[in-house]
């Protein structure tokens, strides 16, 4: 299930992303870029990686998010 969110932004920032996006829709475009951000969060602030057989799971100071998700 995917939520609804409304955000602000200065107009340099939005123009920046129209122009990179390209013809990718805008909300599946700054999606793409939050996941991407919040892997690098993970990589850098990473406290404890707990190993499983199937996969390494993070423990993060966030709620759930999902960081295993393939980049589209």
């Amino acid at each position: 299930m995917k939520h609804n969110i409304s955000i602000t932004m200065e107009q340099k920032l939005f123009r920046e992303l129209e122009n990179i996006r390209g013809r990718e829709k805008r909300s599946t475009f700054i999606e793409h870029l939050i996941v991407l951000g919040l892997q690098n969060y993970a990589a850098i602030t990473q406290k404890k990686a707990v190993r499983t057989p199937e996969s390494t799971a993070t423990t993060l100071p966030l709620t759930t998010v999902a960081l295993n998700r393939k980049p589209a």
